[in-house]
Formats: C-alpha cells, sequence, structure tokens
C-alpha cells in the first residue's frame, strides 16, 4: 500500500521535490553581493540621418546612445557634434543592445556582442514625420 500512495503523487510534484533543492542554491548565489565578473570593452561609432532614400545624412550631434546589457547594466554617453560617440562598456555579460535617441527622430537600436576588446556600432536614425522636414 506504501507503494500505491507513493504512485499517486502527480509527476510534477515528484519532480518539483527533486530540484527545488538546485533553485534554491540558485537563488541563493543571485542574492549574494558578490556580482559576476565584469570585463570592460570600448564602444564607438556614428549616429547619423537615413534619409527616406535610404542614404545616410549628416551626422546627428547631441543624440544619446546607451548600452544595455543582456544583464540589464547601463552605460551611456552622447555624441560630439559630428555625431561620433564613444565609450567605455563595463558589463558582466558580452551581449546587449546600443539604443540611440535624438529629439525629432525614431529610436535606434542594434545588437552588439564584444568578441574584442572595441566594438564599433554604427547607427542611422530616421526623422519622425512632420518634424525637421
Amino acid at each position: 500500500m506504501g507503494h500505491r500512495s507513493a504512485s499517486r503523487v502527480p509527476r510534477n510534484v515528484r519532480w518539483l521535490v527533486r530540484v527545488a533543492p538546485l533553485w534554491v542554491f540558485v537563488l541563493l548565489a543571485g542574492a549574494c553581493d558578490e556580482g559576476a565578473p565584469t570585463e570592460t570593452f570600448e564602444l564607438s561609432g556614428v549616429v547619423s540621418v537615413l534619409l527616406e532614400s535610404g542614404e545616410t545624412g549628416g551626422p546627428i550631434g547631441g543624440a544619446r546612445v546607451r548600452f544595455v546589457s543582456d544583464t540589464l547594466i547601463v552605460s551611456e554617453t552622447e555624441t560630439d557634434d559630428d555625431g561620433r560617440y564613444r565609450m567605455r562598456v563595463l558589463t558582466d555579460f558580452p551581449f546587449g543592445q546600443v539604443i540611440a535617441t535624438a529629439d525629432g527622430f525614431r529610436e535606434e537600436e542594434a545588437t552588439v556582442f564584444f568578441d574584442t576588446p572595441q566594438r564599433r556600432v554604427d547607427l542611422q536614425l530616421r526623422r519622425v514625420p512632420g518634424e525637421g522636414d
């Protein structure tokens, strides 16, 4: 009869009991003060206008450029008058998104993978219709 009562425990509950100690370990490890090791990379590029024709227009000075890692570590800077930006990125994961925004333009983003210490990502922004035409 003891065997029969054990088989009445739903399979998903038995699975949960087996993996629960692993989840407790993962949660405790994530709660530690020490985070994952971080690395520093250099991210640079140019933010420019993307014309309706598909061609590149002039640079966009004063655009905001943010890097957001897949683990949500954020770095940001602004472009100079020539649309250039350069920033040091401290991250614990080599993947992330580069996002450029500027008044009168649609936000643009690109994925970046740091397989080298330096990465260049150029972004082109389209004008919002009716603004700056």
